[in-house]
């Protein structure tokens, strides 16, 4: 037994590098471009705080420490993200040895290592890798306090609960599944009388306290902008809005191993209670905010990371259940090989891309506007950019050589709705010059806010068959009073 699991555990540290080493090269290698939403979390990580406008500082700071580590480069922005995931697949494996067995564990980490949604976001950084790294190691600390009820593990417990709530607010649905615990078991009621397992809660509530009161300070703009998210798109309930999500949930997920997750709620896995416990919290809210407003398809991910363990423990009540798990994960890397090398797929097959047809044109074009634009840039290097769109000033704050991340924002309704426009807007009564660069503002456009609006250049770049790419770069100022 101790020769078995010994094996499983080597094949998932050997399977966990193999695709760590892959996912780092790719990136490096192609380079896959930063998606927006990274350099706009770059630009947080060079300002460290306890808060940002839309998500607690967790990214932030994963950012900063791989940065500072490796240099500011586009791989070394992302590199935390395959890291986390891929130590995230070490700790299920923990889990399910823990739960049941070794080849549970196996199955689980290979299939949460292969799952559609971890290889694509392993290629961008964003708030899921903290968050699901975080899910993972609680539960595990978790079922090591529930065993030996020892102060050390429930403190450990206490604190990477307060560092997953740092991550990503969706952690708070974490505890709520032990109350579902405590419903439909008698080990979960226990729980709840138990004063250490209180004490990690309180503890997880005091690590998040310094980011609530950076909100307080702040008007509590996170918490405004994520009830803004959740009750965006149609004001009416939609059942195919519902169906949409839970459809594309095979693809998140993988299209066998949903089958066999489904398999598993069909049936009583002995010893699952507490995962179905941490996994129907989160996928009932987000099923009932796909059905009364809209909601992203990765936004259920916490719960694969027991999901992946309950089809796991599926798997091995069933004959052929080895042979299911392997023909999943070899569907799971026929996907992942895929997206990982569409283009190159793409041009072989002869296919013209299209804004429609290929996965990585949100990310194109923007590396080489920045490149165009950049001998304009350098005639003002004292001057800030400036412009009225968040993933403008990313961009063009990332691509400008010397950096310019504190981008200044063009507020025109009133409304803050970016980092920029909370900690750096444009002040009504600036007599200052700008570097204006918008995909839609021109200089005429750009009188109406400012006394002075100077075209400099505009440059394309044609990034499909179907989409070009237009940047206006306008000297602009002296801000107009609001009318």
């Amino acid at each position: 037994m101790i020769e078995e699991t010994n094996r499983h555990l080597r094949t998932v540290i050997f399977a966990a590098l193999v695709l760590l080493a892959y996912r780092v090269w790719l990136t490096y290698s192609t380079p896959i471009h930063l998606f927006f939403d990274e350099a706009y979390y770059y630009g947080w990580s060079q300002s460290i705080d306890w808060g940002y406008y839309s998500k607690p500082p967790m990214v932030a700071w994963l950012i900063r420490l791989t940065t500072d580590l490796l240099g500011d480069s586009e791989w070394a922005i992302k590199v935390g993200a395959p890291i986390l995931y891929s130590a995230t697949a070490y700790i299920i494996f923990n889990i399910g040895r823990r739960l049941r067995n070794s080849q549970i564990g196996l199955s689980a980490a290979l299939l949460f290592l292969t799952m559609p949604l971890v290889s694509f976001n392993s290629l961008f950084i964003t708030t899921d890798a903290p968050l699901l790294f975080f899910w993972a190691l609680a539960l595990l600390l978790f079922l090591k306090a529930q065993e030996s009820n020892s102060w050390r593990c429930w403190i450990l417990a206490g604190v990477v609960g307060g560092l997953g709530l740092l991550s990503k607010y969706t952690f708070i649905l974490f505890p709520a599944g032990f109350l579902l615990y405590a419903l439909i078991s008698k080990d979960g009621r226990t729980l709840l009388t138990n004063i250490r397992f209180w004490f990690a809660c309180i503890l997880a509530i005091s690590i998040l306290m310094p980011n609530l009161w950076w909100n307080y300070q702040h008007d509590f703009i996170s918490f405004q902008h994520t009830a803004e998210i959740a009750q965006q798109a149609e004001n009416s309930y939609s059942l195919a809005r519902l169906l949409e999500f839970l459809v594309t949930q095979f693809v998140v997920f993988g299209p066998l191993a949903m089958v066999l997750l489904m398999v598993a709620m069909l049936s009583a896995s002995k010893g699952t209670k507490l995962l179905w416990s941490l996994f129907v919290p989160i996928f009932v809210v987000i099923s009932i905010q796909a059905l009364s407003a809209r909601a992203n398809i990765n936004w259920g991910a916490p719960a694969y990371v027991t999901g992946v363990l309950i089809a796991a423990f599926a798997a091995s009540q069933l004959r052929l259940g080895k042979a299911l798990v392997t023909l999943a994960l070899v569907v799971n890397l026929i996907l992942m090989v895929g997206f990982y090398h569409y283009p190159y797929i793409q041009n072989k097959l002869e296919i013209v891309p299209t804004q429609n047809n290929n996965p990585y044109t949100r990310i194109s074009g923007w590396f080489e506007l920045a490149k165009a634009l950049e001998p304009e840039l350098e005639r003002y290097p004292d001057l800030y950019i400036a412009s009225e769109s968040r993933k403008v000033l990313a961009y063009f704050g990332y691509y400008r050589e010397p950096k310019n991340l504190n981008g200044r924002a063009l507020d025109i309704d009133g409304h803050i709705i970016s980092q920029y426009e909370l900690k750096y807007p444009i002040e009504a009564n600036s007599k200052e010059s700008y570097l204006f660069v918008s995909e839609h503002f021109t200089s005429e456009n750009l009188a109406r806010y400012f006394m002075n609006a100077e075209p400099l250049k505009t440059v394309s770049v044609r990034v499909a068959e179907d989409l070009t790419r237009t940047i206006h770069l306008t000297l602009v100022s002296e801000l107009r009073a609001k009318q």
